[in-house]
């Protein structure tokens, strides 16, 4: 049987967990939402794997039809954790390895029934942190299309799919240097590049993790943060240093 405390602290040791507090209830909304969603055969080794303090009340009637895909995992884990659905996702990731190393008998079946860029964090742990990103660390993560599709929610102004996003400004030429400084300013304190392009009535800027061709978190926070340059660049505004 997988040890509780053991558990925490190894889903706490991940660069991109914040506390053991985190980790605990990332772990039980992982449990919560995944173990339904999986074939009843390795469901009921994973209930066996579990400690107590996982175990949940009543499974009767608890599985889900049919397979999910990762996007709607995360958003599943992410509402129970009132966190954004790309930081759904990495927590998923994270406790699925820590479960998959406490159970190696576990791995090859837990990974058959999750989705493809679930069960890479089963079969490659180590393969799978090294790819991820949750905001706050280097290490870039491709983000799926349901996921990058909930992220882009917040963002109507922006365009483009999980290799890449572009957003096209409108504004007087006046103000296009200005912004351009503002979104280097930006992209500098990200330590995240950018690509922009002066275009006839403005400014294009593109967002993409080079070093995988595809959208991360990291990207989507600097097209967030580009947006709150737009906003006070066009209203005449200028974003403090």
């Amino acid at each position: 049987m997988i040890a509780y405390q053991s558990l925490v602290d190894h889903v706490t040791a991940h660069e991109g967990v914040g506390d053991a507090e985190e980790a605990r209830r990332a772990i039980g909304a992982v449990v919560s939402v995944v173990a339904p969603r999986i074939a009843p055969d390795t469901r009921e080794k994973l209930h066996a794997a579990l400690p107590p303090a996982l175990q949940p009340a009543d499974q009767e009637g608890a599985a889900e039809t049919g397979a999910t895909d990762s996007g709607d995992v995360a958003r599943r884990v992410a509402r129970e954790l009132d966190r954004r659905p790309e930081r759904g996702l990495y927590l998923t990731g994270v406790v699925l390895s820590e479960i998959a190393e406490s159970s190696p008998d576990l791995r090859e079946e837990l990974a058959a029934s999750l989705p493809d860029e679930l069960a890479a964090w089963v079969t490659d742990p180590v393969g799978a942190a090294g790819r991820s990103d949750t905001g706050e660390s280097g290490a870039p993560s491709r983000l799926d299309e349901d996921t990058l599709r909930a992220a882009m929610g917040r963002l109507p102004d922006w365009e483009g799919d999980t290799h890449g996003l572009t957003r096209t400004v409108r504004l007087p030429s006046d103000r296009v240097r200005p912004l351009v400084d503002a979104v280097e300013r930006i992209s500098r304190d990200l330590d995240h590049g950018v690509h922009h392009e002066v275009t006839d009535d403005g400014v294009a800027f593109t967002v993409r993790t080079a070093s995988i061709k595809a959208v991360t978190t990291r990207d989507i926070e600097l097209a967030e943060r580009i947006e709150q340059a737009v906003a006070e660049v066009g209203s005449g505004g200028r974003p403090g240093p």
